[in-house]
């Protein structure tokens, strides 16, 4: 693995929440054009945060905010 590799896996994450300086994301870029083991690699992290995206949000039982509810009025209560 190249130095450029090193360096565009350890932003891979930043880079894709577009949280790179403009320097670390033109390195990057650059790198992925003409690595394509590392664009494969940042392809796949891109469709796997996409899946998670669409199927990981999940809303919370009715259940959980009855008894937040509860635990908040008690808590009241005592003070």
């Amino acid at each position: 693995m190249s130095s450029g590799c090193d360096h565009a896996i350890e932003y891979i994450y930043q880079y894709l929440d577009d949280e790179t300086s403009l320097s670390h994301s033109l390195r990057i870029r650059l790198h992925l054009r003409r690595c394509s083991s590392c664009m494969n690699a940042y392809e796949f992290e891109t469709k796997l945060k996409a899946v998670i995206r669409e199927r990981g949000h999940t809303e919370p039982p009715p259940e959980l905010f009855d008894k937040l509810r509860t635990m908040i009025q008690e808590e009241g209560k005592e003070h």
